[in-house]
C-alpha cells in the first residue's frame, strides 16, 4: 500500500525533479559545446598544406598558399599554362586596388571573385567601354580590370591594366593561377 501524500510533499518532488533535470541539461550543453570546441586539436597534424598538395572537396581544387585556401574549377595539371606565359601581371597589380570585371559567363566571374576578392581593396562588375547594362563604364587606363569572354579560341593578352581572357573556365583558372603564383611550372 502506498502512503498518501501532502500537496508540499509533492511539491518538493516535483521541484527535486526539475532541478536534477536541469541540471543533466546544462551539463550535457557544456559537455557538448567544449567537445565542439575541442574537436579540432587532436586533429591539428591533418591540415593540409601547399607541401602537401591540392585536393578534391567534391566541387574545388582547393590549394593552400601563405596560410589562405584558393579554390578552383580546374587543377593545374589540367589547365595549360601555354596561353598564359606571356601574362606579366601578379598578385602585387591586383593587391589592395579596385578590380573591375566585365564577364559574360557567372562562373568565371565567381572564381575571380573568390580568387582575387580577398587581395583587393574592392571587386565589382563594369563594362569594358560602352554597354547597355546598369553598371558603370571602363577603359584600361585607371584601376585594373579583367574581361573574360566565353569562347572556343582560347587566348589571354594584356593592355594597360586590363587582361583580356577569351576561351573557356580553364583559361581563366590559368590565369588565376599564374597571378597567385601557384603550381605554374
Amino acid at each position: 500500500m502506498q502512503k498518501i501524500k501532502t500537496a508540499s510533499t509533492l511539491a518538493l518532488a516535483e521541484q527535486r525533479r526539475r532541478r536534477v533535470g536541469g541540471i543533466v541539461i546544462i551539463t550535457l550543453l557544456l559537455l557538448s559545446t567544449a567537445g565542439f570546441a575541442l574537436n579540432g586539436v587532436g586533429n591539428s597534424g591533418n591540415n593540409v598544406s601547399q607541401d602537401d598538395g591540392p585536393f578534391y572537396n567534391g566541387q574545388y581544387w582547393i590549394y593552400n598558399l601563405a596560410g589562405q585556401q584558393y579554390s578552383f574549377t580546374n587543377s593545374a595539371e589540367e589547365v595549360d599554362f601555354g596561353a598564359v606565359s606571356g601574362l606579366q601581371k601578379n598578385l602585387a597589380d591586383f593587391s589592395g586596388n579596385q578590380i573591375y570585371i566585365d564577364s559574360n559567363s557567372n562562373a568565371a566571374l565567381q572564381e575571380i571573385y573568390l580568387n582575387l576578392g580577398r587581395h583587393a581593396g574592392r571587386i565589382g562588375e563594369a563594362c569594358y567601354g560602352s554597354c547597355e547594362k546598369d553598371l558603370p563604364e571602363k577603359t584600361c587606363s585607371a584601376e585594373p580590370m579583367i574581361v573574360v569572354r566565353i569562347s572556343e579560341q582560347q587566348s589571354v593578352r594584356e593592355e594597360q591594366n586590363c587582361i583580356f581572357i577569351d576561351g573557356d573556365l580553364k583559361i581563366v583558372d590559368a590565369v588565376l593561377y599564374k597571378i597567385l603564383g601557384i603550381n605554374t611550372n
